[in-house]
């Protein structure tokens, strides 16, 4: 950092321990303040972060032995650097919208900045995500999932959302909506990667839940007596609006929980003005805390394993790997009704696969069965006399007849299975019509020239 040197102060090294995007000002008596501190006139003013709020200090420059004022470009940089790693689940308008508001700016407005390396640095590792957006990958749990693999894996994907959305909720303070996160995966992924771990991190937050679920208890008497009080201070139309609007509610609630017990969640929800639902839920808790220890979570993870395999299995056709890896899993979770009906699938497929595999034969010839080709079990038949050749099949008749074939001789054997021949045309009407015409001719002759003769 380049500190601003003022009159009359004192400058020491500065503390490399400090924030590099904070100001840093200390005073003469060892009290340090950091935060974002403006000069005016013989004071300092500075605004100083504590969580949600401002607290503001104003110092004398008398006061002050140090002054280190961090550079605009400096503090900029250094809230671009919480950019990366990014976020799961971004979108590709997540990432267009973060170089166009913010990585942008700062590189049109410091060309030639001393941290535009590490601002450079941050732009490609945004880019680069994009990309992959585009493509159709996406980040889940710091880890890049191809498109492809979203597709085949969709079982665990959906499981690892919940988890994350777990995480998120504990993170928030919120160890019901948590649980309730769990819940699903426990009903509709039990067989997941993401079971485990999501089994693992609601046991550690179940003391929370405890202690969420008595603070209720112990503030709905209020809830209700501030609840039944605003309503007496309502006018009759705004009542009427407010009544029907707490019905939905009570409504929307008793369907959820309904839900729940339908799948059997162990701690159903609450309703803060509902004493006995918020009972209900606290008798669960205590259950499900001595329900989770008792789980055998490495056996879990071994079992999402072979589940995840077997998944990876099918979209290969690996089919009788698949049926293996299913059945591991369907041990370890017999009662679950996915699990079981993707067994089934994959035991089903992987033994038409074997029969169809059984019933090709490699000697087969393309175009024919596999009947054709097979041998006799017995090639020679109980007499001991060879069998005869097959009768080989008929052949076409010719298109044209060259000549009339003679008749076959007496002697001949007949063609088992003769072959249909067209008759050659008979000449014997035409010949006896030509002779019958010519006799006729040399009687006409012969009775012309006998005349001539008896005249003479």
């Amino acid at each position: 950092m380049k500190p601003i040197r003022l009159p009359h102060l004192l400058l020491i090294s500065s503390l490399a321990a400090l924030p590099a995007h904070a100001d840093t000002v200390k005073l003469k008596n060892g009290k340090v303040y950091e935060g974002t501190a403006t000069e005016r006139g013989d004071v300092i003013d500075i605004e100083i972060p504590m969580g949600k709020i401002i607290d503001h200090q104003t110092v004398k420059k008398s006061d002050v032995a140090e002054f280190i004022k961090t550079l605009p470009d400096e503090k900029e940089a250094a809230d671009l650097a919480s950019l990366v790693p990014t976020a799961d689940a971004l979108t590709t308008a997540d990432y267009e919208k973060t170089l166009k508001d913010k990585i942008d700016p700062f590189l049109k407005k410091y060309p030639v900045s001393k941290f535009r390396p590490k601002v450079d640095a941050i732009a490609k590792t945004l880019r680069d995500e994009l990309a992959k957006t585009k493509a159709g990958d996406i980040k889940l749990d710091g880890q890049w999932l191809p498109a492809a693999e979203l597709k085949w894996n969709d079982y665990n994907v959906k499981a690892l959302r919940l988890l994350l959305q777990l995480r998120s909720q504990l993170k928030a303070k919120k160890p019901m909506d948590a649980y309730q996160s769990f819940a699903k995966i426990e009903s509709n992924h039990v067989a997941s990667t993401a079971y485990p771990k999501a089994a693992a991190e609601i046991s550690k937050a179940m003391k929370d839940l405890v202690a969420s679920l008595n603070a209720a208890a112990a503030e709905q008497p209020a809830k209700a007596a501030e609840r039944a009080a605003s309503l007496k201070s309502l006018t009759p139309d705004k009542l009427s609006s407010v009544e029907d609007a707490i019905e939905a509610e009570v409504t929307a609630f008793k369907a959820k929980v309904a839900d729940e017990k339908t799948r059997k969640v162990p701690v159903t929800s609450f309703y803060p003005y509902d004493l006995s639902s918020i009972k209900e839920s606290i008798s669960g808790t205590e259950k499900e805390i001595t329900r989770l220890a008792a789980l055998d979570l490495p056996k879990f993870t071994a079992a999402s394993t072979k589940f995840q395999a077997g998944l990876k299995d099918l979209s290969e056709k690996a089919f009788q790997s698949a049926k293996s890896n299913f059945e591991e899993a369907a041990k370890v979770h017999p009662n679950d009704a996915f699990v079981k009906k993707t067994a089934a699938d994959a035991k089903l497929a992987a033994d038409n696969a074997a029969r169809n595999a059984s019933s090709a034969s490699p000697a087969t010839i393309p175009g024919t069965s596999a009947a054709a080709v097979t041998p006799a079990a017995n090639p020679l038949p109980s007499s001991g006399a060879v069998p005869a050749a097959p009768t080989p099949a008929p052949k076409p008749a010719p298109a044209k007849t060259e000549a009339p074939k003679p008749a076959p001789s007496p002697a001949t054997v007949a063609d088992p299975n003769p072959v249909s021949e067209p008759e050659p045309e008979s000449n014997l009407p035409l010949f006896l019509g030509g002779g019958a015409g010519l006799l006729f001719l040399v009687a006409i002759l012969s009775k012309v020239l006998g005349k001539k003769k008896s005249e003479g």
